[in-house]
């Protein structure tokens, strides 16, 4: 009977290792799931700045096109008044040319 009681006490003794172990694992597991979840909130950071930064990229470079737009029309209409200047002025020219005070 004795050997009986040492055999079953051996074996609760594996079987308490083995629950250890297990718990061990399982902490483990437990604190790799935690740095898990945390390096997914900050991939999720991350993504959500870049995503900002794109965002704003594009507001510019969309900015930039409207001043450059507005930039030309405002050179094209500077352009079109020179034009109606260099003829009103070509006008004047002839006109001055035709007066004679003499006569």
């Amino acid at each position: 009977m004795s050997e009986s009681i040492e055999s079953l006490q051996k074996q609760i003794m594996v079987q308490k290792k083995v629950i250890m172990g297990y718990e061990k694992v399982l902490k483990l597991n437990e604190r790799e799931l935690s740095n898990a979840d945390e390096i997914i909130k900050m991939y999720e950071t991350i993504m959500s700045y870049s995503s900002q930064e794109l965002k704003n990229a594009h507001e510019t470079v969309k900015a930039t096109d409207i001043v450059a737009t507005i930039s030309r029309e405002e050179l094209l209409a500077a352009i079109g008044r020179i034009r109606e200047l260099e003829v009103q002025n070509k006008k004047l020219r002839e006109e001055s040319m035709r007066f004679n005070p003499n006569e």
